[in-house]
């Protein structure tokens, strides 16, 4: 996934700077909202490791042990800018503790492009295990 090199600390600012990850507002159902914007997401600037390191210390403790759902946004999927790959995302949901992913409730996927609505209907049950739902399902 990082294909230039930039320091962990770095990196790590990056993601902080962009606002990748949020947990901003509640759903109808009261859970907390995860917001993620894949467009802004460093692909070429950014080592799975750094990213789960990440999650682990900043997201997934403000999550708390309650329920929650994701809401994945992007609108400008470039493969060689900020999409980090189909085995980097499966190394990132394998890392996601047993605890989190019990209160993940829903995943939601908004204006995703062609090549993201052909992935997550090929692979996005094998991701997600029955947790999810995609506002172009929905529409």
């Amino acid at each position: 996934m990082c294909s230039q090199v930039v320091s962990e600390s770095e990196q790590e600012e990056l993601i902080d700077r962009l606002e990748i990850f949020k947990i901003h507002g509640r759903d109808k159902q009261g859970r907390k909202i995860l917001r993620i914007i894949g467009k802004f997401f460093p692909a070429r600037l950014l080592s799975v490791e750094v990213l789960k390191r990440y999650l682990s210390e900043r997201v997934y403790p403000r999550l708390g042990k309650k329920a929650f759902t994701v809401l994945y946004v992007h609108t400008g999927v470039q493969r060689s800018e900020n999409f980090a790959g189909i085995s980097a995302l499966r190394s990132i949901y394998d890392a996601i503790p047993a605890n989190v992913k019990e209160n993940l409730q829903a995943v939601y996927f908004v204006h995703p492009g062609l090549q993201a609505r052909l992935f997550l209907a090929t692979f996005g049950r094998l991701f997600f295990n029955g947790v999810g739902g995609s506002e172009s399902e929905r529409s």
